[in-house]
C-alpha cells in the first residue's frame, strides 16, 4: 500500500497503519451494507477486532482491504441470519403496543420515497434501493460498483467462484435498475397528480 512503512516493527505496527489507511473504506462498505450508521460502526469496529485478533493469519504480501472487507462481510451476513432468527413476528399475534394495530407499528413500502427523490436527495433514495436487493446482491454491487474491488478480489471476500460474482453484478444491477425506474415512475405518476 502506498505510504505504509515497508519494514514495521511488528504486525501490532502494521495493523495499525492498515486500519489509519482503511478505516473510511470499511466504514463506507460497512454502511452501504447496513444501510445506517449505528449498524455500520458496530459492523467496522467488530471487523477490526476480529483482524486484529486475527492478524496473524494475514498476509502483509497482499492487500489488506479484500482481507478486511471479507471479514466485514462475513460479519455483516452473520448479524443478518441472526437478526432473522431472532425477530420473526407473526402478524395474526396481537400487536405489541394495545392501542396499535400492526398498520400502524409496520412500516410502510411507501414512505414519501418520492417526496424525498423530488427534494433532491439522490443519495439516500440509491441506498435506499441498494437496501432493497438481497445481501448477495447487494455485497456485489457495492464491491463492484462503489469499492472497484477486482472480480478476483470480490470471489475472494464473498467466499464464491468469480463466474458466481459476475452473475451477482448483473443481476444486482438489472434490480438496482428496476428500483430506482420505479421510484422514478412514482415520482412521475405523483407529478402528474399534482
Amino acid at each position: 500500500m502506498a505510504g505504509l512503512n515497508p519494514q514495521p516493527e511488528t504486525r501490532e505496527e502494521l495493523f495499525s497503519e492498515l486500519v489509519r489507511q482503511c478505516g473510511d473504506s470499511a466504514y463506507n462498505f460497512a454502511y452501504r451494507l447496513a444501510g445506517n450508521e449505528q449498524d455500520a460502526s458496530d459492523l467496522v469496529q467488530e471487523a477490526f477486532l476480529k483482524a486484529l485478533e486475527n492478524i496473524s493469519s494475514y498476509d502483509p504480501s497482499k492487500p489488506f482491504r479484500p482481507w478486511l472487507n471479507r471479514i466485514l462481510h462475513n460479519l455483516y451476513i452473520d448479524s443478518v441470519r441472526r437478526y432473522d432468527k431472532n425477530h420473526v413476528v407473526s402478524i395474526d399475534s396481537s400487536p405489541p403496543a394495545e392501542d396499535a394495530s400492526w398498520e400502524e407499528i409496520l412500516p410502510c413500502r411507501d414512505d414519501n420515497s418520492v417526496d424525498r427523490l423530488l427534494r433532491g436527495e439522490t443519495e439516500k433514495e440509491v441506498q435506499k434501493a441498494i437496501s432493497l436487493l438481497e445481501h448477495d446482491f447487494r455485497a456485489a454491487v457495492i464491491l463492484a460498483d462503489i469499492e472497484g474491488f477486482s472480480y478476483e478480489e470480490m470471489s475472494k471476500i464473498m467466499s464464491c467462484p468469480v463466474g458466481t460474482v459476475r452473475s451477482r453484478i448483473h443481476r444486482g444491477r438489472v434490480m438496482l435498475k428496476n428500483i430506482l425506474e420505479s421510484y422514478m415512475n412514482e415520482g412521475a405518476s405523483s407529478g402528474k397528480r399534482s
